[in-house]
């Protein structure tokens, strides 16, 4: 009879989080994190239709009703961003988020793309006010940059572009 090697290292048995170094509100997953997780996701399903709109045909049946769900996408990327900067913060770490959703909320509002490279350029020279050293919370800012990125570029790459 042949006995299964454990491959399982012995601390990972072992709760490594006995007890809160810290009270819940220092913890990186807040309400407003959660909220923050919402609008990347928004932003990104909203990003993807606005792909979709540059290679669809206007007079093709198919794609009927492709604007109205992406204009009715960017809406709840602007409601959930205003969600977040309205919040109260329970974390230091939520600052950092309140401000991103607050540029990315001016940004989809912007109608000229010279205003998106403004907001973009100061996300980059002010990139403290949106850096924080916990990792979940710092992938998602790295993520939202991305966005920020792909929104700028968007407006300056298509004629007549405006998220709202």
């Amino acid at each position: 009879m042949t006995i299964a090697a454990v491959t399982t290292r012995a601390s990972a048995a072992k709760d490594l989080h006995p007890a809160l170094a810290a009270p819940i509100a220092d913890q990186w997953d807040t309400p407003i994190f959660r909220t923050f997780a919402e609008l990347i996701e928004s932003v990104d399903a909203a990003i993807e239709m606005e792909r979709d709109l540059s290679h669809s045909m206007s007079w093709d049946p198919a794609s009927s009703g492709f604007v109205e769900a992406a204009e009715n996408q960017w809406q709840d990327c602007l409601r959930l961003a205003s969600d977040i900067f309205s919040a109260p913060t329970t974390s230091a770490n939520d600052q950092p988020l309140q401000r991103m959703a607050m540029l990315m909320h001016f940004l989809i509002e912007t109608q000229n793309p010279d205003e998106a490279l403004h907001f973009q350029r100061l996300m980059y020279e002010h990139r403290d006010l949106f850096t924080t050293s916990v990792p979940g919370v710092r992938q998602a800012l790295n993520r939202a940059a991305w966005h920020v990125d792909a929104i700028v570029e968007m407006a300056a790459t298509a004629p007549g572009f405006a998220p709202t």
